[in-house]
Formats: C-alpha cells, sequence, structure tokens
C-alpha cells in the first residue's frame, strides 16, 4: 500500500514540475514575440527614416536643380509619428520609439528644423547645395 502512495505522489510531483516549466516555456514565448513584435515596429519606422536620408543624400550628390517627390505613409504600425529633419540627421517618433539616421554629409535646408506630415507629398530640391523640402499636398 505504500508503494500505491507514493507513486501517486511521484506522479502529481512530476505533473506539477511539467505544469511549471510549459508555464515557464509559454512565458518566455510570449515575451519573444513581444520583442519581435516592438522590432517589425522600429523597422517600418526605420525604413522610412533610411529612405528620407537616402533621397536626401541623392538629391545632394546629383547636384543644383536635382529633385525627388516622396510620399510619406500615412501611418506607422496603425499610429501617427511625427518626422523632423535637421542639421543633425533625420528623426522619426513612433509607437514611443525614436528611429535616427544621418545624411552622408552636413547638409543645409532651407530651415532649420523641418516636421513633416505622415500622408504627405514632398519634394525634395538640390538649390545651390541647399535641400528644400516643399509639400505638394
Amino acid at each position: 500500500m505504500n508503494s500505491k502512495g507514493i507513486f501517486n505522489i511521484e506522479l502529481y510531483v512530476s505533473l506539477m514540475m511539467l505544469l511549471i516549466i510549459i508555464t515557464m516555456v509559454l512565458s518566455i514565448g510570449m515575451q519573444e514575440f513581444s520583442s519581435l513584435e516592438e522590432t517589425q515596429t522600429r523597422k517600418e519606422a526605420r525604413t522610412v527614416t533610411t529612405d528620407i536620408t537616402r533621397i536626401i543624400n541623392t538629391v545632394y550628390l546629383n547636384g543644383d536643380n536635382c529633385s525627388y517627390t516622396y510620399r510619406l505613409p500615412e501611418k506607422i504600425n496603425n499610429e501617427t509619428y511625427i518626422l523632423q529633419i535637421n542639421a543633425t540627421g533625420v528623426y522619426l517618433n513612433s509607437h514611443y520609439q525614436m528611429t535616427y539616421s544621418k545624411p552622408i554629409y552636413n547638409i543645409e535646408y532651407q530651415r532649420e528644423k523641418i516636421i513633416l506630415k505622415g500622408g504627405d507629398v514632398y519634394e525634395f530640391i538640390n538649390n545651390n547645395n541647399t535641400i528644400e523640402i516643399n509639400s505638394l499636398s
């Protein structure tokens, strides 16, 4: 009779350990899923800042009167965002995260700080090695 009782206790302890391990694995899995979701959020924002920086570099390097038109996405990850360009680089604040990209050269802009709105179309123009950004929307 003692051996049956010991077997049942061992079974219960084993099941409890298995439940604890499964709970831990699920918890770690959910944390990884959340981390991947945040990475995707940053990826979309990073893509926009990289595109804008690439456009600025291209317009600057191609010389006077070179222009490029670009439409910003309406939203990033279904949320509004703020894109700001100044002498130090291109900044995008989305989903409480800041992404940054710096042009190759120190580029002069027609204004000290430029704020672009999501969903609008902008034209980037090189005017005597000063980048002008005009809204076409």
